[in-house]
């Protein structure tokens, strides 16, 4: 039937229609079989209904290791989740921790110069003390003195005259003054001694109010360790339960290919079995073809040597055919002697050649080397001027690699202080710059750390939109407050913010608009009702815009 294909129109067993054009309507394929036309067996045989079984349980074990696999999938998804969470609560306990070691470290640095400063004061106070002590010591010693001055007073006013009263008096007038002059240097010292002693005492209330806070951070931070401990324990086990179930999965992931490959290759035996029964009906057909050929040709052979029989001799005569082997060989051995004799004399001839060239001899070669020799020296002394040169260079690239290094510090450490500042205004969080090589930063980018108030610390992606336009605008207010620009352009920056949001960033840009100017394109009416002039776009009559200047 398969000569008759394209010709006629044709109906197989199985139902399929085939039309003139090559159209192909009605019935069913089977699709692992061809079309069959004829008688056909319908049956398959057992090694093959044994394979389509196997086949149907290998696929019945795929689906259930399928299910197994989503679960087990679904389950490190939530195992993923949690260790997530868990990361971010760490990363979180590990911020608090890094604000509390700075706490501490500050409040011991002062609980240092407090205790400098309290041993300074009491060792003023000790000082005072000794002093006071021995000011104490001649206070008796100058009284008895002072007695004794009277008494000798007394005697003088008896017993002298008024020139001698009078020097008297002046000397009693002198020691009344030095007395006084001690009385008040006693005084002073008994003030400053008064000080150092409520110095100490505020001291000493400090010191105790930072042994409270001090105290307080120490459980706070045993708090901490404590917490950070128990959760590297569950992320311990988190990771020992993701390995347990990455194992069961590669495991289930070798069984799934190692049954696929058997399903692969029964069905690729399959198909060699039916293209090999395919191929011998075809190989069949063909031999049954070429076989009924072969007759007819053999006939027509036939009629041809019973038509030629008659015309041949019989029988049919010998022709001679003689070799001259000795001539032959002598001839060879001639044209290889030949050959041999023209390659001699051509390589005569080159030698001849290259002679004749080498000639005349140049006498003034001599000549030519000391003026070589003259510009070798010539060219050495350059080249040392050039490397010497060259070491200069390189060390004005060193120091400007070193300046432009300087450079970046200054200017990334006073965009990072803006930065945290603009952003704790806008977002009421906090954030920093981070460098992703801080010894060599020009190897490696620059990471934006933000944290907004109330929300855990996240990826950028994973933000919403205005908690990354409030970062990007923080950023870009941290570049203009360092180094500013003419103007700035903003198109509809505060599209995802909300209206608290927005007038904070009206404020910020009104604050930044006193060192450039600033043209924004905004719908919020914050924004608008900040501006210092503004213009109105809207649509007209048709399909024109209309620019209009609006007096708020």
């Amino acid at each position: 039937a398969r000569n008759f294909i394209g010709q006629e129109r044709i109906v197989t067993l199985d139902g399929e229609l085939l039309e003139a054009s090559g159209a192909m309507t009605g019935g069913s394929m089977n699709k692992r079989t061809s079309l069959h036309f004829g008688t056909t067996i319908t049956t398959d045989s057992d090694e093959v209904d044994l394979l389509y079984k196997r086949i149907q349980e290998i696929e019945d074990i795929v689906i259930q290791f399928n299910l197994k696999i989503t679960e087990n999938r679904q389950k490190i998804k939530d195992f993923t989740e949690q260790l997530n969470q868990a990361r971010q609560n760490r990363q979180k306990k590990q911020l608090n921790l890094e604000q509390w070691q700075k706490e501490n470290s500050r409040i011991e640095a002062e609980k240092e110069k407090i205790i400098s400063n309290n041993a300074q004061n009491y060792q003023q106070l000790v000082n005072g003390k000794q002093e006071l002590a021995i000011l104490e010591q001649n206070i008796p010693l100058l009284q008895e003195q002072l007695t004794e001055k009277q008494a000798q007073l007394q005697e003088l006013e008896s017993g002298y005259d008024n020139q001698e009263w009078q020097n008297l008096q002046s000397q009693i007038h002198e020691q009344e003054l030095l007395l006084e002059q001690q009385q008040n240097l006693v005084n002073e010292e008994q003030k400053k001694i008064q000080l150092l002693v409520n110095q100490c005492l505020d001291i000493e209330l400090k010191i105790n109010q930072n042994k409270e806070k001090l105290e307080n951070l120490i459980q706070s931070q045993e708090k901490i360790d404590i917490e950070k401990l128990s959760n590297q324990e569950k992320l311990i086990l988190l990771d020992q339960e993701i390995e347990q179930y990455e194992i069961l999965f590669q495991q289930l992931a070798q069984k799934l290919a190692g049954i696929k490959k058997e399903r692969d290759s029964q069905e690729s035996k399959l198909k060699e079995l039916e293209n090999k029964q395919q191929q011998i009906t075809w190989n069949l057909e063909k031999l049954l073809l070429q076989h009924q050929e072969n007759q007819t040709k053999l006939g027509e052979f036939k009629t041809q040597i019973k038509e030629i029989i008659p015309e041949l001799p019989n029988p049919i005569p010998v022709i001679p055919y003689l070799i001259n082997k000795e001539g032959e060989d002598n001839k060879i051995i001639f044209d290889n002697l030949q050959e041999q004799l023209e390659q001699i004399n051509k390589e005569i001839r080159n030698t001849q050649k290259r002679l004749e060239a080498l000639e005349p001899v140049n006498m003034l070669a001599l000549e030519e080397y000391e003026k070589n020799q003259e510009r070798l020296k010539e060219l050495s002394e350059k080249l040392a001027t050039l490397q010497g040169e060259r070491t200069e260079l390189l060390l004005r690239v060193e120091n400007f690699t070193t300046l432009r290094f300087r450079a970046f510090q200054e200017a990334f450490s006073a965009v990072n202080e803006n930065f945290k500042t603009i952003f704790a205004t806008l977002s009421e969080g906090d954030g920093y710059l981070k460098l992703e090589d801080e010894n060599n930063p020009f190897n490696g980018g620059l990471t934006l750390v933000a944290h907004p108030k109330g929300k855990p610390v996240t990826r950028l992606s994973s933000m919403s939109g205005g908690e990354k336009s409030l970062t990007a605008l923080s950023f870009i207010f941290a570049l203009q407050r360092y180094r500013p620009s003419p103007f700035y352009a903003f198109d509809e920056v505060d599209m995802f913010l909300d209206g608290a949001n927005v007038e904070k960033l009206s404020k910020m840009i009104q604050q930044q608009a006193q060192s450039a100017q600033f043209i924004v394109v905004s719908l919020r009416r914050p924004m608008i009702e900040a501006s210092q002039r503004t213009i109105g776009v809207t649509q007209a009559r048709g399909a024109y815009t209309q620019v209009l200047g609006i007096k708020l």
